[in-house]
């Protein structure tokens, strides 16, 4: 089978370059989601838009500097040389893998600029308050220990505030993003319509 895409000859209905392609976009789309999880307005679908384009804009520049540092280093008469296709696969597989760093750093810039909003500090305050509060160190609050395991505890307690405000919001987001379902008129509204359509080969004379 052909390539869906592209059209290229024997690629079992999807090539190994528009694979990459589809995987690309799609971290793309992931990381003008995670951007947007901190730095834009959820409910205004312009603000949201515009940071995505904003984040689209920098890993393009970003995909187009790694294949140029690439062919740097890259006798690109080789690459040529080893088959029809190769240079557009290496490409599509760059992008991919450039794409995809730059995902991760987008979710670790989210996760630490959530962590730092009101919630997960008020979170961090709680967990902090409680470890001091427990029986064993009731007795020593500002002992060593207890100081390091309610340190450790509002750490902990603020990284999971962070991890849960990102999944919501990029849930949030997801959902926003999704197409309305098609759904069909009811029945009640398609049954008169269809009614007052003549039968085929008749007329109101006949049917009467």
């Amino acid at each position: 089978m052909a390539c869906a895409d592209c059209g290229r000859a024997r690629s079992a209905g999807l090539c190994e370059a528009c694979d990459q392609r589809r995987q690309t976009e799609a971290l793309i789309a992931e990381a003008g989601f995670l951007a947007a999880t901190w730095s834009a307005d959820l409910t205004d679908p312009a603000a949201v838009a515009a940071v995505a384009a904003e984040v689209r804009t920098a890993i393009e520049a970003h995909i187009a500097a790694e294949w140029e540092q690439f062919l740097q280093i890259t006798d690109l008469a080789d690459l040529e040389a080893a088959g029809p296709d190769v240079v557009e696969d290496t490409a599509a597989h760059n992008a991919f893998l450039a794409a995809e760093s730059t995902v991760a750093e987008y979710q670790h810039q989210a996760l630490v600029l959530l962590g730092r909003s009101e919630e997960a500090k008020a979170e961090a305050r709680q967990a902090y308050a409680t470890e001091r509060a427990k029986p064993w160190f009731r007795a020593l609050p500002d002992s060593d220990d207890a100081l390091r395991a309610a340190t450790e505890a509002a750490a902990q307690a603020q990284a999971r505030t962070a991890e849960y405000l990102l999944a919501v919001r990029l849930e949030q987001l997801r959902t926003q993003a999704r197409p309305e379902p098609v759904r069909p008129a009811p029945r009640s509204q398609r049954l008169p319509e269809l009614a007052a359509h003549p039968l085929h080969g008749t007329t109101p004379e006949v049917i009467a």
